[in-house]
């Protein structure tokens, strides 16, 4: 299970999301997002960080709020590493902070809004009066999503002659 405990806060929208800090790799500002025509639906393109391509994920198609109010941020991109999956970068509008949270204001996510398709969504934290939902990002993609994102990732490194460092 994530420790939530030191969570990367960003806004997608008028929400708040959190991701455990130890599956963050960076956090990027003004990345080029290279949009990819007829990629999976949560996949919005690609981005070249370092020299190693990353597949660039929607949030905003994943949650359902592709229309909802604010910009797509291109500006703020965090890096994730899911273990045993793939590298991601997650468009998100801004990174807010590296919260500390207190364990007793962690609560499990109600019942009523976690199914098979959104068990993504572990637990909500009480942050300074704000409701922040805490993303398990393991996750985050489906066992068919986390096979078809890593052969996706493949093809574009050993096509761009990509390298892992």
């Amino acid at each position: 299970m994530a420790d939530y405990t030191k969570p990367v806060i960003f806004r997608l929208g008028n929400q708040k999301f959190g991701v455990d800090i130890n599956l963050i790799q960076s956090i990027e500002r003004d990345i080029n997002i290279v949009r990819v025509p007829n990629a999976m639906s949560y996949i919005s393109g690609i981005v070249n960080l370092r020299g190693e391509v990353i597949p660039a994920f929607s949030l905003r198609k994943k949650f359902g709020t592709d229309d909802s109010v604010g910009i797509i941020g291109e500006d703020s991109t965090v890096i994730v590493n899911i273990p045993g999956v793939v590298k991601l970068a997650l468009e998100v509008d801004d990174v807010l902070e590296i919260g500390d949270v207190d364990i007793e204001s962690i609560s499990p996510m109600p019942a009523l809004t976690r199914t098979v398709e959104t068990a993504y969504l572990d637990r909500v934290a009480n942050i300074h009066g704000d409701l922040v939902i805490l993303l398990d990002i393991e996750k985050l993609l489906t066992q068919s999503e986390a096979e078809s994102v890593k052969k996706f990732a493949e093809d574009m490194n050993s096509e761009s002659g990509g390298s892992n460092g």
